[in-house]
């Protein structure tokens, strides 16, 4: 069964706009060639991935209630926390050649896909994976900061509340 970060990360999966935003994995790789840097709690192992790349990659969690549900509710309440890690660009030396605002403004522009495609403005069930979702909507606005010995990669966070009804077989 998905939960929030999982389910986040399959349906994000399916769309171009958020997926060529981000790095992949070479074509080379045996398990993972060719996929996007789109993670499930994944944090620890980003900033190996991403040294040096110029690349942007997203990492999907579960952060936890973000209400409580109704009594005699079937609906729950889930924090998704979106974490967008931007490498600087570089040239063949990985020496930075742009700004930081600049990093930020390339970190902005993925945030910006993938607030279109999360952000919800109807109650319809949308399946995330085999998790059932019925609402989603941002909680706090994404902010980028420095990556403590980073090498000028810079991450950015946001938080969506997933209103979620259950699990089906039927998304398989």
């Amino acid at each position: 069964m998905d939960d929030v970060a999982s389910g986040a990360v399959k349906y994000l999966s399916g769309f171009s706009d958020v997926t060529s935003l981000l790095g992949s994995f070479p074509l080379t790789d045996p398990v993972n060639g060719g996929l996007p840097w789109l993670f499930s709690d994944n944090n620890q192992g980003v900033l190996k991935v991403m040294e040096g790349t110029s690349a942007v990659a997203a990492v999907c969690s579960d952060f936890g209630p973000w209400d409580t549900p109704l009594p005699l509710s079937t609906i729950r309440y889930r924090r998704l926390r979106i974490d967008l890690w931007v490498d600087a660009a570089r040239d063949a030396g990985r020496n930075v050649t742009e700004s930081s605002s600049i990093t930020t403004n390339r970190g902005l522009a993925v945030f910006a896909a993938v607030h279109f495609r999360l952000q919800r403005t109807d109650p319809d069930a949308v399946f995330w994976g085999d998790l059932c979702t019925v609402g989603c909507q941002v909680l706090t606005d994404v902010q980028f900061g420095p990556v403590p010995d980073g090498d000028w990669l810079q991450r950015g966070t946001a938080y969506y509340g997933v209103s979620a009804s259950g699990w089906s077989d039927a998304a398989e």
